[in-house]
């Protein structure tokens, strides 16, 4: 009994460790800009706060420009 009671304290003090706060989301990998549009257009219809990829839409300026092919 004693065993299982340390276990599960254990898995608890486990469990509250990781990183504080949201995560942030990775870009999709096809189809990135639709993607986004489509994200930033339900973020505005949601009336919640804009990802930063959606400011950089906007401008036009790229967050992380891609290597050359």
């Amino acid at each position: 009994m004693t065993r299982i009671a340390l276990a599960l304290a254990g898995l608890i003090l486990l469990s509250s460790c990781g990183v504080p706060g949201g995560l942030e989301r990775p870009d999709p990998l096809w189809n990135r800009e639709e993607a986004i549009h489509r994200e930033c257009a339900r973020q505005a219809e949601a009336n919640q706060p804009q990802d930063p990829r959606c400011a950089a839409l906007q401008t036009g300026v790229q967050a992380s420009p891609e290597a050359p092919h």
